[in-house]
């Protein structure tokens, strides 16, 4: 009964006048984001940034402004534990980036200086389980390069943990069902 009167609370614009000005090629870029609300912080992608929003009324918190264009289907949030704070953590290019949830920061304990190197390019959002860091299978090696395998990394050090091969390697089970190597 209501919707007749709702009005908007706040908006947010996704590019920036620079953006804006450039030629619109990549104008639908920012239609896959999926932003995520914690503790009443709304965080999103948009271009090469990550920001954070009061979600009450869309003020900008910080916003980092990464190298590189990241991953325009969104981002993930790990909470932290005892000895790292709660994190960020998006994918730019072939770089699984950690930011500090509370300061916009990279995370220092976080791969190098807060960024991984995951070899293969990644655009889509990671997934959290406890201290995992998951990235699904992408098609990096189309039509040759190094397998876009589905991997995890530890959420506190950004270490690889795992790696599983959609095409059986040489030596794995089922290897020799592919043929010429997959």
């Amino acid at each position: 009964r209501n919707v007749a009167r709702l009005k908007p609370a706040w908006s947010y614009r996704f590019r920036t006048d620079e953006e804006r000005e450039a030629p619109r090629g990549n104008i639908g870029a920012f239609s896959e984001v999926t932003p995520i609300v914690i503790d009443g912080v709304l965080y999103l992608t948009a271009g090469n940034r990550v920001v954070a929003l009061d979600a009450d009324t869309g003020k900008e918190i910080w916003r980092y402004d990464a190298p590189a264009a990241v991953s325009k289907r969104g981002l993930a949030y790990w909470p932290g534990d005892k000895n790292n704070e709660p994190r960020i953590l998006v994918t730019s290019g072939s770089k699984l980036l950690g930011i500090n949830a509370r300061t916009g920061k990279l995370a220092p304990g976080f791969g190098t200086e807060g960024i991984v190197e995951m070899t293969v390019p990644y655009d889509g959002s990671p997934t959290v389980y406890r201290n995992s860091v998951l990235i699904g299978a992408t098609v990096g090696e189309n039509p040759r390069g190094p397998a876009g395998d589905s991997r995890a990394f530890d959420a506190r050090t950004g270490k690889k943990l795992w790696d599983f091969h959609s095409v059986p390697q040489p030596g794995e089970e089922g290897h020799d069902s592919w043929k010429d190597d997959g």
